[in-house]
């Protein structure tokens, strides 16, 4: 239904007024653009009006050298457009979601009644990041892994396709869409799957996975993860084990010397106490 609208819309513009002229842009979100706007220098040029959904601005040719009188209305643009001479062509910095849309430049002339009409599709899209698979599997009684592929790409946007190539053998293989179904069993050669998204100003590809290792070891997705986290507790463990331990050896250690003394002192007592019974017993 939107297509059919912007068909129409085209169709209606081109009909009405031999003299306009219609671009599609695409651009990059928080980058800029311009938007060209071609006049002929032999037109006599009265002002250029630039809208979007609303007017954006008016740009009045200055005459015999003086610079043109600018007044932006649209204060979505303000301070983030500027109008490069000599033909005063649209210039949009720091892009956002709000820039898509229709644009128009309308010059009126002073020689003429007809005024000359540019129009603007602008698309803005983001750069992708690097697309990430997630591998669901099932096997079945007969051996088979049955995998699904799903391909996915953080804060894509619109516009975005996707597409798989697998390798295997010095043979290639693409696929069309976000998920790839496959299968595989024991003996089979072992094939890579990459997954490319793309939009209209970048193309990006996964890392490539090979996907029968999943299938070969159904662990293998969840072993990494989890080996890693075993190995760090009980790494922690051993070092928590060996702490206990070295503080209660240090605790015996500091006990022994303060009863040391202690010890000391009761022998030499009792020493002292079987020298003075000696004498006492002798003239019995």
């Amino acid at each position: 239904m939107c297509a059919f609208t912007w068909l129409l819309l085209l169709l209606l513009l081109q009909e009405g007024d031999q003299r306009r002229l219609w671009r599609w842009l695409v651009a990059v979100l928080h980058e800029s653009i311009s938007l060209p706007l071609e006049i002929s220098p032999k037109e006599e040029v009265e002002n250029i009006i630039w809208s979007s959904h609303k007017s954006l601005a008016t740009v009045v040719p200055g005459k015999e050298g003086h610079p043109a009188t600018i007044m932006v209305t649209n204060p979505h643009y303000q301070g983030r457009v500027s109008f490069l001479d000599p033909s005063y062509s649209l210039h949009i910095s720091n892009l956002s979601w709000e820039d898509s849309g229709l644009y128009q430049a309308q010059v009126n002339l002073r020689t003429s009644q007809t005024s000359i009409m540019q129009q603007y599709n602008l698309r803005v899209y983001r750069r992708l990041s690097e697309p990430q698979i997630t591998v669901n599997f099932e096997i079945s009684g007969e051996g088979a892994c049955n995998m699904s592929l799903v391909c996915s790409v953080e804060k894509a946007g619109m516009d975005v396709t996707y597409s798989w190539l697998s390798s295997g053998n010095s043979a290639y293989t693409c696929y069309e869409g976000p998920v790839l179904s496959t299968s595989w069993r024991p003996g089979d050669s072992a094939l890579s799957y990459t997954c490319r998204a793309s939009n209209p100003i970048s193309n990006v590809s996964s890392r490539p996975i090979l996907a029968g290792s999943f299938c070969a070891d159904p662990n293998y997705a969840s072993e990494k993860p989890s080996t890693a986290f075993c190995l760090l507790a009980k790494g922690l463990f051993v070092l928590l084990l060996l702490v206990i331990l070295a503080t209660v050896l240090w605790v015996i250690r500091v006990q022994k010397r303060r009863k040391m003394p202690r010890m000391k002192k009761l022998m030499r007592n009792r020493m002292k106490l079987r020298k003075k019974a000696k004498p006492a017993s002798s003239p019995a």
